[in-house]
């Protein structure tokens, strides 16, 4: 599974690489570069290549929604790093974009990678129909903005140090990290024209491999290893996070998550052999180390 991250990771980085070298040259190049070139792991990527894969479904066709998701992905960190937020000195096992670049540049950097993902998609050499580049760009603002990672990064700074239920906890994480995994596997079943049960099947499974990360990531903030995770570790309890673990402790926590994991393995099993790797991806996320 590492190998296929690793390399999915290659792919989408040359490609960025080259299209931010096609780009009109400004300053604000060097830190979108900064904060989403070789780093990471692309997972969102290979969701959607591995999503592609179950539904016949081409990489050439899908490698700009892999960038334009990247794209996304690293604003949302560069944003959520800035100190008026989580204020996170550290991002990929290298100092934070607004440490390197100062906070100005920082949330410029941001909003350019954000309008850059539109753009990707809209690109004139992205051969697939122009009602498909409207209905992904559509979905993919309703992922990015109110109603996906920026309002769930609301409400995550809000219920800081308060006491929050567990159904307003699973809104939170599937708004800040599900609605981003949603459109990765929702986005291939929309450029090959399958049904609205498909769609739906796609979607919801996108939710809880988004919802699945996000706990994994906070299991992994209260026993993960700094230099693995490539970033502080042990700051939701000093910084008062409302998760789960906060709510039910950590083993509570693991059952609930090994038990979603289970319950999206039996959804893709439905698809045959074709759904292997997304499978291999899902059981990736819970018991990944970094």
């Amino acid at each position: 599974m590492l190998n296929q991250i690793k390399k999915n990771s290659k792919r989408i980085d040359k490609f960025l690489k080259k299209y931010f070298n096609n780009q009109q040259y400004s300053n604000l190049i060097k830190p979108m570069k900064y904060g989403t070139l070789f780093g990471g792991k692309k997972v969102r990527s290979t969701i959607i290549l591995n999503t592609g894969k179950i539904l016949n479904i081409k990489p050439k066709y899908l490698i700009n929604i892999c960038a334009a998701v990247e794209c996304i992905h690293s604003y949302s960190l560069i944003h959520d790093d800035l100190p008026c937020m989580d204020d996170d000195k550290l991002r990929r096992g290298k100092p934070s974009t607004h440490v390197k670049f100062g906070e100005s540049t920082a949330i410029l950097a941001g909003n350019s990678l954000l309008t850059l993902a539109f753009e990707i998609i809209a690109d004139k050499n992205y051969k697939i129909k122009p009602d498909q580049k409207v209905e992904l760009i559509k979905k993919l603002s309703e992922c990015s903005g109110h109603t996906g990672i920026a309002g769930g990064q609301f409400l995550d700074l809000s219920y800081e140090k308060k006491k929050i239920g567990s159904s307003n906890i699973i809104n939170m994480q599937k708004k800040k990290t599900g609605k981003l995994f949603e459109f990765c596997c929702l986005a291939p079943a929309l450029i090959s024209n399958k049904n609205k049960k498909i769609k739906k099947n796609m979607s919801f499974i996108g939710e809880e491999l988004g919802f699945l990360f996000q706990i994994a990531d906070d299991l992994l903030d209260i026993k993960g290893n700094k230099s693995y995770v490539g970033k502080p570790v042990n700051k939701d309890k000093k910084k008062g996070k409302s998760t789960l673990i906060k709510l039910m402790g950590y083993n509570k926590t693991l059952k609930f998550a090994l038990r979603r994991k289970k319950m999206i393995i039996e959804k893709l099993k439905k698809y045959g052999v074709k759904s292997k790797e997304l499978i291999n991806i899902t059981n990736f996320i819970l018991d990944r180390s970094y």
